[in-house]
């Protein structure tokens, strides 16, 4: 999952279990290049959703655009890590 243009933090990733016990307002950062996110991007997470298979997805709120709506997407719990701050 590494990419020149964008390198990965060297953070542990979100698990499984740790996605499903967030709650809604955590901060947390992009570790990896992933759906557009670059590494080091900060988030707030809105709510989690588990698929069939066992993973676990974040609806993360990047903030808001230039024309006042909110950046949200759902990334993979995986991509993320919670932040020191």
């Amino acid at each position: 999952m590494s990419n020149d243009l964008y390198p990965s933090l060297d953070l542990p990733a979100i698990t499984n279990e740790q996605a499903v016990q967030l709650k809604r307002g955590t901060v947390v950062k992009t570790r990896v290049f992933y759906a557009d996110s670059v590494p080091g991007s900060t988030a707030t997470v809105v709510r989690h959703r588990k698929d069939r298979y066992g993973n676990v997805f974040l609806r993360c709120n990047f903030g808001k655009n230039l024309g006042g709506h909110s950046l949200l997407k759902w990334m993979h719990a995986d991509a993320m890590c919670l932040s020191e701050t």
